[in-house]
């Protein structure tokens, strides 16, 4: 359909063509192509008695709540903004990374992405030090920083012009995610395995489903994930957000880092998130990707801790309310 809606509109906007083109097509397409292309062409969504549209042809939208979040690969540590500032504001939410509209960036290792105005930022953080092309951008972009992951973030933004509204609410608003969602607690407690969805292959041999150990997948739906990771007595994972939800609900945890798959950006966005705790108490281990299949879990679930918090969720959810209700008075 998307071809006969391209033909029509080159039939109808070229002159030297046009007559041609009418001359050799059958009349019924034209008529079914024009007819198309004067269709209603929007979508509406009732959530929590907010009614929402969205226009495909403007791309204007009523109701929805504009949330920037990555989607290209399912993983649910990028669920957690569009959940919080849904619960928040209780509107469904678009993603509008792929629509050039401001709107709000929430959660992830995301802002070297910035590629438009009027943004807005509330606790996410850089996957690593911005390159000059990307320093260059978020200058001319210049969003409005309402708080960032970490200090290694806001050491970043700062050193290149950009201003953040609050420096004592550093922190990832998943370590809010208490205050919103009540998980499912199972009666059975074991030890969590929480790898990133780069690893998870990895993490599929024998040995690690041992009796006492649960491997938690992280491309299953957000709630699932934090169910489990908050019923275990222990959360070893090699992904941020494993890490921050054991945090947030008080579960003793271990970074386990694989040095020779490490992830994109290295450990530049777990030291910005390990900036926010007392960084001295953090369990670390590190292991080759050749031994993942024969780490004794057990033993280094002994070395698991919850480090002293330094970060203040209140702060946090004050940041996005604060721009929230400055933004409806002034509307």
């Amino acid at each position: 359909m998307k071809y006969k809606n391209d033909f029509y509109n080159t039939l109808k906007n070229s002159t030297s063509i046009k007559p041609i083109i009418k001359k050799i097509t059958p009349k019924k397409l034209i008529e079914i192509t024009r007819n198309y292309s004067n269709k209603d062409t929007s979508v509406s969504v009732f959530f929590e008695n907010t009614q929402a549209r969205f226009d495909f042809k403007s791309k204007e939208s009523q109701g929805f709540m504009p949330v920037y979040y990555w989607d290209s690969k399912l993983n649910f540590g990028d669920l957690v903004g569009p959940y919080l500032v849904s619960k928040i504001t209780a509107k469904p939410i678009l993603n509008i990374k792929n629509l050039k509209s401001p709107g709000v960036m929430a959660v992830g290792s995301i802002i070297q992405m910035l590629d438009r105005k009027d943004m807005v930022i509330w606790g996410s953080g850089l996957m690593h030090k911005p390159t000059t092309e990307q320093a260059k951008n978020l200058r001319m972009y210049n969003p409005k920083v309402l708080s960032v992951r970490g200090s290694k973030t806001a050491e970043c933004l700062l050193k290149i012009g950009i201003e953040i509204s609050n420096q004592d609410a550093y922190g990832d608003p998943a370590l809010i995610l208490p205050l919103f969602y009540k998980p499912l607690i199972s009666e059975t407690k074991e030890i969590g395995i929480c790898p990133h969805y780069k690893h998870k292959a990895d993490f599929s041999k024998n040995n690690v489903y041992k009796k006492g150990l649960k491997i938690i997948d992280v491309q299953n739906d957000m709630e699932s994930v934090v169910d489990l990771i908050a019923s275990s007595k222990v959360c070893i994972s090699t992904s941020l957000h494993g890490l921050i939800i054991a945090q947030a609900y008080n579960i003793p945890w271990v970074w386990l880092e694989i040095y020779d798959d490490n992830l994109y950006g290295n450990d530049f966005k777990f030291r910005d998130f390990f900036s926010t705790i007392d960084q001295t108490q953090v369990s670390h281990v590190r292991v080759k990707s050749k031994d993942i299949d024969n780490i004794d879990y057990h033993d280094i679930a002994k070395k698991a801790s919850l480090p002293k918090k330094r970060y203040s969720e209140e702060l946090i959810l004050e940041c996005l309310n604060n721009y929230l209700n400055n933004s409806n008075a002034s509307n």
